[in-house]
C-alpha cells in the first residue's frame, strides 16, 4: 500500500526543510435533514442491480468471469498488480482480448505497482502494449521528484490513484478495496495471511457509464503517461500459459474433502502440491504448439506452484455463481481525484461526512487505516452526543502493514473513545491484514470502495466509492463486519478507556487513561516497530 512508502518518506520529512501542508480542517458540512435527504443529493445516481464480494474467491470469479465474457470494451484500474498467478492471468485475458479486437484500456499507479513496473518481469506486463492495450501508468517517480524540488510540497510524493475498478461492456463494474494479487484474491483457508477485503459487482448501463467517466478522469490525466515497451522476454507465451493455467485450474473438478486435507497434511501435503504443480504445468506445455522457453518455463512453474497451494481455487467455475440482485436498487457514485490530477474533484468526503451526521441509530465503519481527520472526529462526536451507536473495526500493530499509520492510531484513539462514548472499537489482533473499507449508516446505507478512513484518502489519493441504498446489501455487508468481531480475542480485541462512575473518561495529565490497548496484546517487538515513529508524527501528520 501507499503507506509502505511512508516508512521511506520519514528521513526526508525529518530532514527537508520545506513545510508539508496541514491537511484536516475540522469545518463539517450542514446536518441534512434526514438520511435518505443525504443520499438523495449525492450525485451520479443509478438503479443498479448489486451483489456483494466478500469472498476472496468469488471476488476473483466474478472479475474473471466479466473480463471473460467481453465483447467491446474493459476498463481496468488497479493501485497494485502483482505479477502473480492472478495479476499475469488477468494480463493474459486482456492482452487476448486486445488481440481480438475488443477496446482494452488498463492503468495502474507508478508506487503501488513500482515492483511490476520496473522489476525484471516488466516486460510480462508490458506485452500487453503489444497486444494493443492502452497502458497507462499514474503519477511516475520522475514526476514527484520534480516536483518536490519545484514545489517544496510533499503530496506529490504520497498522491496516488487509489481506485480498484473492473469495467465491461458499458454494462458491468467491480469496484472496492481488493487489488491485483493473491493477497486479497486467495481463499484464507489455503493462504492463511490472505486479507479480509470487500467488492461490490454491480450491472446497469447507467452506473457502469458514471464509473467509465470516473476512469477516464484521471486515465486521460497530465500526471498519467503510456507504459514504456522497452524489455525483451517473450511476455506473450508466458501470459498466454499463465492464463491457461489459470483457466485449466478453474475449469477442473474441485478436490474432494478427502484430497483437500491431504493437500494440507503437513506430513505429506508439500510433496503432493509439487506433485499437483507439475501435473498441472505439463499439461500446459503439452497443449503449447511449441517448446517453451527455460524463461517461460519459470514463469509458469510459478504459477503453477501458486495455483497447487490453493487447492480451494481448483473448480471455482464449476461452482454455482452467487447471483446478482433481482431487483435493482438505488445507487451513487462517488469520485476523488487526487491532488496531482488536473481538475480538483472530492465527491466523497462531506458526502461521507453527512450521511454520518445524518444517522439516528447506528455507524459502522471498518477501515484497516484509521486515523480521523478533525471533520471525521467532530462528525462521530456528534452523532454520538444524540446517542448514535458508534462500532469500528480497524487493525491493529499485529495485523496492520503500515506501521506509521499505527503509530498514529496508536495516539489518537483514546481522544476518540473519550470524544465519541457512544463507540466501540475493535481491533484485529492476529497477523491477517483487515484491507475492507465499509460504511453502513443505520442498516441502510452503505459506502463500499477504496476510501479509508484516514486523511490520505479525504484528501491526497484518487478514490472511488459505491454507495448502495438496499437493506439487503447492507444486512449482507454488517454480517461480515460482525462474523469477525464475533470471533472474540484472540482473534478480535475490544480497545477500552477508563471511566468513572458518571462514565466519564479517567484522566491522566489530560490524556485518558487506557483500560485495554496495544499494550495488552502486542509484542514488544510489534510495538517498537510501531513506536519508532512517534517522535515523527508531528511532522508525519500532514502526510498521514
Amino acid at each position: 500500500m501507499i503507506r509502505h512508502a511512508l516508512a521511506v518518506l520519514v528521513p526526508v520529512v525529518l530532514f527537508s526543510s520545506c513545510a508539508t501542508p496541514q491537511l484536516g480542517g475540522g469545518d463539517l458540512p450542514a446536518r441534512p435533514p434526514s438520511l435518505r435527504a443525504a443520499f438523495d443529493v449525492m450525485p451520479d445516481g443509478a438503479e443498479a442491480r448489486v451483489r456483494i464480494l466478500d469472498d476472496n474467491v468469488d471476488a476473483w470469479v466474478a472479475r474473471f468471469n466479466a473480463i471473460e465474457s467481453a465483447t467491446t470494451s474493459i476498463d481496468v484500474q488497479y493501485f497494485i498488480l502483482d505479477p502473480d498467478a492472478y495479476g499475469l492471468a488477468m494480463l493474459g485475458q486482456l492482452a487476448e482480448k486486445a488481440r481480438r479486437g475488443v477496446k482494452v484500456r488498463l492503468m495502474i499507479d507508478a508506487r503501488g505497482a513500482f515492483g511490476t513496473i520496473r522489476g525484471a518481469q516488466r516486460f510480462l506486463l508490458q506485452e500487453v502494449q503489444r497486444a494493443g492495450v492502452d497502458a497507462r501508468v499514474y503519477n511516475p517517480m520522475l514526476f514527484q521528484m520534480a516536483d518536490v524540488v519545484a514545489r517544496g510540497d510533499l503530496r506529490t510524493v504520497t498522491a496516488s490513484n487509489h481506485d480498484k475498478m473492473v469495467i465491461v461492456d458499458g454494462r458491468l463494474a467491480i469496484a472496492g478495496g481488493r487489488n491485483l494479487s493473491q493477497d486479497y484474491l486467495a481463499d484464507p483457508r489455503d493462504r492463511p495471511a490472505a486479507y479480509v477485503d470487500m467488492d461490490a459487482l454491480y450491472e446497469d448501463k447507467t452506473l457502469a457509464h458514471r464509473m467509465t467517466v470516473a476512469f477516464e478522469g484521471e486515465f486521460n490525466a497530465s500526471r498519467t503517461t503510456r507504459l514504456m515497451v522497452e524489455a525483451a522476454g517473450d511476455g506473450r507465451t508466458s501470459l498466454e500459459m499463465a492464463l491457461a493455467a489459470m483457466r485449466s485450474w478453474m475449469r477442473d473438478a474441485p478436490f474432494s474433502a478427502e484430497q483437500l486435507a491431504m493437500l494440507k497434511d503437513p506430513a505429506v501435503g508439500p510433496a503432493r502440491i509439487e506433485a499437483v504443480a507439475m501435473v498441472l504445468e505439463g499439461d500446459i506445455i503439452g497443449a503449447a504448439s511449441a517448446i517453451p522457453s527455460p524463461e517461460v518455463r519459470a514463469t509458469l512453474r510459478e504459477v503453477t506452484r501458486t495455483l497447487a497451494s490453493q487447492p480451494r481455487l481448483r473448480g471455482a467455475l464449476s461452482k454455482p455463481v452467487p447471483s446478482l440482485a433481482e431487483v435493482a436498487v438505488p445507487v451513487r457514485l462517488l469520485d476523488t481525484h487526487s491532488t496531482e490530477g488536473d481538475k480538483p474533484k472530492n465527491t466523497i468526503t462531506d458526502n461521507l461526512l453527512k450521511a454520518i451526521l445524518a444517522a439516528e441509530h447506528e455507524v459502522v465503519l471498518q477501515s484497516p487505516y484509521f486515523v480521523l481527520t478533525s471533520a471525521a472526529m467532530r462528525a462521530l462526536q456528534d452523532v454520538s452526543a444524540r446517542g448514535v451507536a458508534v462500532t469500528v473495526l480497524t487493525n491493529s500493530p499485529v495485523s496492520s502493514d503500515s506501521a506509521p499509520t499505527q503509530a498514529a492510531f496508536l495516539q489518537q484513539w483514546p481522544e476518540f473513545l473519550a470524544r465519541v462514548p457512544t463507540a466501540r472499537l475493535f481491533v484485529v489482533a492476529e497477523p491477517r491484514l483487515m484491507h475492507a473499507k465499509v460504511s453502513v449508516i443505520d442498516g441502510v446505507v452503505s459506502f463500499v470502495g477504496s476510501y479509508n478512513l484516514d486523511p490520505l484518502s479525504a484528501y491526497i489519493n484518487g478514490e472511488v466509492v459505491g454507495v448502495i441504498w438496499s437493506t439487503t446489501e447492507a444486512s449482507v455487508l454488517l454480517r461480515s463486519i460482525h462474523s469477525i468481531i464475533d470471533a472474540g480475542s484472540p482473534r478480535v480485541v475490544e480497545y477500552t478507556i477508563r471511566r468513572d462512575a458518571q462514565g466519564q473518561p479517567v484522566l491522566r495529565a489530560g490524556v485518558p487513561v487506557v483500560a485495554f490497548g496495544a499494550d495488552d496484546h502486542c509484542t514488544v517487538e510489534q510495538l517498537s516497530a510501531v513506536r519508532k515513529y512517534d517522535d515523527a508524527l508531528k511532522l508525519l501528520a500532514p502526510l498521514l
